[in-house]
């Protein structure tokens, strides 16, 4: 959600005023000098979207905010082009939703392109997100690490190294949206206070390592040559549930100067 800097706005106003933990908006706004801020200036505030809300009759800002439990100062942020005391039937005003739900479903099967919505929708809301692609897949298909946090502890996952392993995105990346749910609403998961380790850990998650094999495993061999070599390797069975490997049939897993050769 992108708001307006008005004259005598700070962060720190913006942190209490939505309820956030600074570190959240100074993370958002990389590019944004806090104590600098110009009248007019951008800025990002995580964990809320925007919706559209047509003004009835009887309708005031105290009102609205009320029925959802807001400050009339958000609404007036949100508006400032409108005059809360001459209001019109049939006026649209723009009003902060705070983002208390998943957006991420990983109850069904978790493909690449699943995967690129989730992570668009993720970084809208959750701007404090850094993403880097760190290479591409044999089909050139993006692979992307996430960090989140400001810690020297890295913490690292990663999932579907194996193809038929896809799950394993699905868990990552619903666990993810719980944890910046649990940030930005300053709830706990299973009993722990979460905002502590955002200055603690940093992180770091790449959540797909073989999309090409993920999407063999789902939606079958492609069309053209990695495709049908794929079914070669397969022996012209088009049921990959069980095909571990990359779209070339390498086992990534298996790719480490761990003598893997050598049998125990």
């Amino acid at each position: 959600m992108n708001i307006k800097v008005r004259s005598g706005d700070t962060l720190w106003y913006y942190s209490n005023l939505f309820n956030l933990p600074l570190a959240l908006i100074l993370d958002s706004n990389p590019q944004v000098n806090p104590s600098g801020l110009m009248i007019g200036q951008t800025v990002t505030i995580p964990g809320y979207q925007t919706s559209n809300y047509t003004i009835q009759s009887g309708d005031t800002f105290w009102k609205i905010a009320s029925q959802r439990r807001l400050s009339v100062d958000a609404l007036a942020l949100l508006n400032p082009d409108v005059s809360p005391r001459q209001l019109q039937v049939g006026q649209t005003i723009r009003v902060p939703v705070r983002v208390t739900y998943r957006v991420v479903d990983g109850n069904q099967p978790y493909d690449y392109q699943l995967l690129l919505r989730d992570l668009k929708d993720l970084t809208e809301i959750y701007p404090f997100i850094r993403t880097e692609t760190i290479g591409k897949s044999v089909m050139g298909k993006d692979l992307t690490e996430l960090q989140i946090g400001r810690g020297n502890k890295v913490v690292h996952w990663n999932g579907s190294f194996h193809a038929n392993e896809w799950i394993t995105t699905a868990v990552i990346m619903q666990f993810l949206n719980d944890y910046l749910l649990a940030l930005t609403n300053r709830e706990t998961i299973r009993g722990l206070d979460i905002n502590p380790y955002y200055d603690q850990v940093t992180i770091s998650l790449v959540p797909m390592v073989d999309p090409d094999g993920v999407n063999l495993v789902l939606n079958g061999p492609p069309e053209g040559a990695f495709g049908d070599e794929a079914l070669r390797i397969n022996k012209g069975n088009t049921d990959f549930s069980g095909w571990k490997a990359n779209i070339r049939g390498v086992d990534l897993n298996n790719q480490y100067p761990a003598k893997w050769e050598v049998e125990a």
